[in-house]
């Protein structure tokens, strides 16, 4: 909900504060860098990884002491109520984010975005400063390096895709402060560096860490070389709006990234957030244990149709319109007795399961999104084989479906729909991708009246304000650096 945040809020918390509050449930997991002597968790490979362990534990758990401001769930959760195919008609959690009227510089949404990110970006500072430093064997300091910068390098993407103007709009826009070294609370801060700057630092990041990390993980959690070029392939997505030569990256990138999580339709028989370690095409996501989840602000919570929970999010029907009867997502729909709402039907959808104990897989990638990664990349290029790489993922869908034939900006359309489809509900990419496409936003007749909003491509109202908090803490800001 739209609250005012009081006190002040430096950009990027030393790790100290990162750390420091979290719950004492966190007690007995691995020590971060800061709860004991750096040069005794960076003298060790052990310590090292406790310390990561730490930041990937944090990142999924209750963050902030608002249901809607509960770690990294929360971030995807608004982003899908800020899209178009999901619903909030009786309001609750969130329906500020879905009436687009969340942006503010002294609300909650932008305070915890910008902190929330900014603090794991220290994080991953602090553990980039302290194995540079320390005394690991090259191969180790490779590993542990390129996983900490692909963690920085991440925090940033998702950072520069709320706080500024989509890259394609105008990579010489105003970005983000940028830190490579750690900070404390008597930093300074630094100015806004361009878009393009920021996307600079990000490639700089993830490439190296394509270069130098594995694909060996304990479990899905972490980031390893597979979760590295997808998300390179996401980033060079973006990035081939403008220039080309991106689009090529991103089609090697993808296919790359999914060589080992083949398309398995069987799978979506079961719930999206069922234990995923076992699951082929998810890639990268962060389980939750009962006694350390995010409890309300977990995502069954908000789609479930049973448990315990808000079960606020409902869904378009005009979407759910797009989907064929034989396509095996169309199971995932269901329509609550006697619910209506504007004269038209509740759809409610069970991808997420019920709730039961606030234990949900929290998805972040998966396979199909590096097909559809790499069909817009080439439908861009005007390659004849990028309607077949999306057919691969319909036809592994539904058994019954036929090749459209589209091309030019008819495939890019059915594309971007199928992106839609497919990840619908998991990590907010119908919004994003509005943005990145500089797309028009509207609303059909499937909202509520006063949810059914349009406006213009590269609209404000798609792009976080800067917090207030970081104006006054940071001197190097002037009211010019707002978003307006």
């Amino acid at each position: 909900m739209k609250n005012i945040v009081k006190g002040t809020l430096f950009v990027a918390f030393a790790s100290s504060v990162l750390f420091s509050g979290c719950k004492k449930s966190f007690l007995e997991e691995p020590k971060p860098a800061t709860a004991v002597s750096a040069v005794d968790v960076f003298a060790t490979e052990a310590g090292v990884r406790a310390n990561l362990s730490g930041m990937y534990r944090v990142l999924r758990t209750q963050y902030g002491s608002s249901t809607d401001v509960w770690g990294i769930a929360s971030v995807n959760l608004a982003r899908e109520a800020k899209g178009l195919d999901v619903g909030l008609p009786d309001g609750n959690w969130y329906n500020f984010d879905y009436l687009q009227d969340n942006r503010e510089p002294t609300f909650r949404r932008v305070s915890f975005t910008w902190n929330f990110f900014y603090d794991f970006i220290n994080a991953s500072n602090v553990v980039i400063d302290g194995v540079e430093k320390g005394n690991l064997s090259a191969t180790a300091k490779a590993q542990f390096l390129s996983e900490a910068r692909a963690f920085r390098a991440w925090c940033y993407f998702e950072l520069v895709r709320e706080f500024a103007h989509s890259y394609s709009e105008n990579p010489n826009g105003p970005g983000l402060p940028i830190y490579t070294t750690p900070t404390t609370a008597a930093t300074t801060g630094n100015p806004r560096s361009k878009i393009g700057e920021v996307y600079k630092l990000i490639l700089s990041d993830l490439e190296y860490a394509a270069a130098n990390s594995g694909t060996s993980r304990g479990i899905k959690d972490v980031i390893n070389k597979d979760v590295v070029n997808g998300l390179l392939a996401r980033v060079y997505l973006e990035m081939g709006m403008v220039d080309n030569s991106y689009l090529t990256k991103a089609i090697a990138a993808a296919q790359v990234a999914r060589a080992s999580y083949p398309l398995t339709v069987s799978e979506l028989s079961t719930t999206m957030t069922s234990d995923f370690s076992a699951k082929k095409e998810v890639m990268w996501g962060f389980p939750q244990a009962a006694d350390q989840t995010t409890y309300y602000g977990t995502p069954s919570a908000f789609w479930g149709t049973s448990g315990t929970g808000y079960f606020n999010f409902f869904v378009d029907p005009n979407f759910v319109a797009q989907f064929s009867a034989t396509d095996v997502r169309t199971s995932k729909f269901v329509t609550p007795a006697g619910a209506t709402y504007v004269g038209i039907k509740k759809y409610k959808t069970t991808k997420f399961g019920t709730t039961t104990n606030f234990t949900d897989f929290l998805v972040m990638m998966r396979s199909p999104e590096m097909y559809l990664i790499e069909a817009e990349a080439k439908a861009r290029l005007n390659d004849p084989t990028a309607g077949s790489v999306l057919f691969a993922v319909q036809k592994n869908r539904d058994a019954s479906a036929v090749a459209s034939g589209n091309t030019g900006t008819a495939l890019i359309n059915e594309i971007l729909l199928e992106r839609r489809k497919e990840l619908f509900g998991e990590i907010g990419i119908g919004f994003l991708d509005i943005k990145r496409c500089n797309l028009p936003f509207s609303r059909s007749n499937g909202h509520v009246v006063s949810a059914q909003l349009s406006f213009p491509a590269n609209s404000n109202r798609l792009t976080l304000k800067i917090p207030q908090a970081e104006f006054d803490s940071n001197k190097a800001l002037t009211v010019a650096d707002q978003n307006q």
